[in-house]
């Protein structure tokens, strides 16, 4: 039987798990009902990784991360200043960028969850089996796959009217009608 801080390890674990996939569910479902991430969503990761960065930098101990993945925090900032580049639209640059900030948002919010993890409780790290981490993996990205296919699917069960009342703008194959989910 695993003692008490064993199961508190664990339990912080399957937060974390269900954390990162809640916030990497909307990022897969834009992607998969409109072809991109919103800004907001890059937007977002850029404040968090940028204030986490900031608090690696200037914190105090002696545990630190690996300055790999304290640089890698800069990852969605680098992509801003790539925005700032002037692009042909469909050029390479133009694509480079797009999907750099795709790909920096579904990886980077899961990651922004275990480096917080790592900075709040980094003790978890250590009383957590490789396993635990492997499927809390798993589990988010089981999300963010299923997100993604329900974006793609979403004319079968969403209406233009769902999409329109929830504030977002209609999917160019959103199911005519103003039905409304719930």
């Amino acid at each position: 039987m695993a003692d008490r801080s064993e199961r508190q390890a664990r339990r912080i674990v399957g937060g974390v798990a269900v954390g990162a996939a809640i916030v990497s569910w909307w990022p897969a479902f834009t992607l998969g009902a409109w072809g991109g991430v919103f800004f907001e969503q890059i937007l977002t990761l850029w404040a968090a990784a940028t204030a986490a960065f900031v608090v690696l930098v200037l914190r105090e101990g002696t545990r630190r991360l690996p300055r790999i993945v304290v640089a890698s925090l800069l990852l969605p900032s680098l992509w801003i200043a790539l925005a700032f580049l002037p692009t042909s639209e469909g050029g390479l640059l133009a694509a480079l960028t797009t999907w750099s900030g795709v790909l920096i948002t579904l990886i980077g919010f899961p990651f922004m969850v275990w480096v917080i993890l790592q900075v709040t409780r980094p003790q978890v790290g250590e009383m957590v089996s490789t396993r635990a981490w492997v499927v809390a993996g798993v589990a988010v990205v089981a999300v963010a796959v299923m997100g993604f296919g329900l974006g793609r699917l979403h004319p079968y069960f969403l209406t233009c009217g769902d999409f329109k009342i929830s504030g977002n703008a209609e999917p160019a194959n959103c199911t005519p009608g103003e039905r409304v989910l719930g």
